[in-house]
């Protein structure tokens, strides 16, 4: 498996240099990646279930010396206050007497969507921003942190528990996860690392003295509060947020968030955590 997945991450580095248009690849073909990526896991880490990689790096364990003290940290979740405030947000009357309960938003498991009239993604905070707009409210601006965060945890804390199951039945929505592989496996900036270089191949292994976590669960404890982003009195994060950090951090130039690149990256984590339950809010370093 482990020989299969470096093939792949060097066909995906020739394809974005070679291919600027994905194709559409077939349905077996997007269940056989999330069966080897999945399986890959949990052979690596072979005490850990499906369901653990709802905690991130707090599962592997490489993690175990710190865990003790995160699960402590959990008994009184430093985000509690800042969730009952986004309870408050949510149902917080417009204008027009409606509020975000009455948006049209699909079930937390399922985003991003494809949608074949725009052959866009939909993401949850575009739902939620086009929702403002339709009750004449303006959109949230910064959609990496804030009350945007906050927004999107209380709304995917609604779906706890409950499995990813994200449609790609479309060729449409596989044109989009084929862009998302590859952006996935592509190495990229100065230090030459690809997502997949440190979540997959490195999942468990130490870089700056921290334990690099496992591409499986990737996202589906997002938005995050971060100890890190706390410190500058930002702690929420969207995973677009994390993606520009990533990008950062190996010395590359990030996108901007609820770009097409990150809204296939999004998608194709989301996919290859098909059947992984949601765990929202997530607390990490």
């Amino acid at each position: 498996m482990k020989e299969k997945i470096l093939t792949v991450v060097f066909t995906a580095g020739i394809l974005v240099l070679t291919m600027p248009a994905a194709r559409a690849i077939s349905e077996a073909e997007v269940k056989k990646d999330i069966e080897e990526f999945q399986g890959f896991f949990l052979k690596r880490f072979p005490g850990l279930s499906l369901e653990d990689y709802v905690d991130g790096v707090n599962a592997l364990p490489q993690y175990a010396e710190r865990r003790a003290n995160w699960e402590l940290l959990m008994e009184f979740p430093p985000y509690e206050t800042e969730m009952d405030k986004a309870a408050e947000e949510w149902v917080m009357p417009f204008a027009n007497g409606k509020s975000f309960d009455d948006c049209a938003l699909a079930p937390a498991t399922v985003y991003p969507i494809y949608d074949a009239a725009s052959d866009g993604l939909r993401t949850l905070i575009g739902d939620i921003n086009a929702c403002l707009a339709a009750n004449g409210k303006k959109p949230i601006r910064n959609v990496k942190r804030g009350k945007m965060a906050r927004l999107v945890a209380h709304y995917r804390s609604r779906f706890n528990g409950q499995r990813m199951a994200v449609d790609y039945s479309d060729p449409g929505a596989r044109r989009w996860y084929e862009k998302g592989r590859q952006h996935y496996w592509a190495k990229r900036g100065q230090l030459n690392f690809s997502c997949a270089g440190c979540h997959v191949q490195n999942a468990g292994n130490k870089l700056r003295g921290d334990v690099l976590s496992a591409g499986l669960g990737h996202g589906v404890g997002f938005p995050v509060y971060r100890t890190q982003w706390a410190i500058s009195g930002k702690p929420w994060g969207t995973i677009h947020r994390r993606y520009s950090g990533c990008f950062q951090q190996v010395r590359a130039k990030p996108f901007k968030a609820q770009s097409d690149v990150y809204k296939a990256l999004e998608l194709y984590e989301a996919i290859m955590n098909t059947g992984v339950p949601l765990k929202v809010p997530s607390q990490r370093q």
